[in-house]
């Protein structure tokens, strides 16, 4: 059974000298000035939520106080039928769709890509993907290079902002944490249980649970999604697990997973 190891991550704000509460991001009443730039805790202080393209920005932020009417003056484009520019703190601007609230486009203006390398170490894209390097003269079942999945992030500048308003919202798996993921399954496999891995990753609920099968072996698998939370530099998370079985035998990978500044998700540990 390959099992992934994690390191905790830390999910709490201190409130008072002695005694720490849970970290609700979402919770305005945390914060006098109702905004989440930084919060104080007992190393120092974190930074708040950072949405990425996709993302879904909570309802409590779409005010008409937070709506941008002087996008003209700060150098942000036209927003197009349907869509509004809110603000979040002083500098960070975002292109919502006003039926749904999903983020179409970010624009940051703080050291969010710095923070995000100094958590994570770099910025992953899709040649780093596991699929995509051994996978991608194969066949593609569940069209996993064709679609959203892989295919969305493909020629995108990782790392930067992009200014059409698409959104990236594709799966990143690759080194150590790749192998334990898809160990043993051959290109086919991969395919329909990236899938899961879009579907469930993007989901937002917890708990949910998706399953594969490949037709051609019979090969199949669980995968779930756990907690959502926001790590200490304000990135959205989640903890997964997996299960697969091949010809009677079971396979197993835990871990946690983190959307990117660009709107991927990437496998962490």
């Amino acid at each position: 059974m390959t099992r992934v190891l994690s390191a905790a991550l830390a999910l709490s704000l201190l409130s008072g000298a002695a005694v720490a509460q849970p970290y609700d991001p979402y919770n305005r009443s945390n914060d006098p000035q109702n905004r989440y730039q930084y919060q104080r805790t007992p190393g120092g202080y974190q930074y708040g939520p950072r949405w990425s393209r996709g993302d879904r920005l909570p309802s409590q932020y779409r005010q008409n106080d937070d709506i941008v009417r002087d996008w003209r003056q700060l150098g942000l484009r036209s927003p197009p039928r349907g869509y509004r520019w809110y603000r979040y703190d002083s500098h960070n601007y975002f292109l919502v769709a006003t039926s749904s609230g999903l983020i179409a486009e970010t624009v940051y203006r703080d050291d969010r890509d710095q923070r995000w390398n100094q958590r994570y170490t770099r910025t992953y894209t899709y040649q780093d993907d596991s699929y995509y390097q051994q996978c991608r003269d194969k066949p593609d079942p569940a069209g996993v290079l064709i679609g959203a999945i892989i295919g969305g992030l493909l020629g995108q500048s990782v790392g930067g902002d992009n200014r059409t308003g698409t959104t990236v919202t594709g799966v990143i798996v690759g080194g150590a944490m790749g192998a334990a993921l898809t160990g043993n399954l051959d290109c086919e496999d991969r395919s329909y249980a990236y899938r899961t891995y879009y579907d469930g990753f993007n989901s937002g609920r917890q708990g949910s649970r998706y399953q594969w099968r490949n037709p051609s072996n019979d090969h199949r698998g669980t995968f779930q999604v756990g907690q959502y939370y926001n790590d200490a530099g304000g990135f959205r998370c989640t903890t997964y697990s997996q299960t697969v079985y091949i010809q009677g035998r079971t396979q197993q990978a835990r871990g946690h997973a983190c959307r990117q500044p660009d709107g991927s998700w990437t496998v962490v540990d």
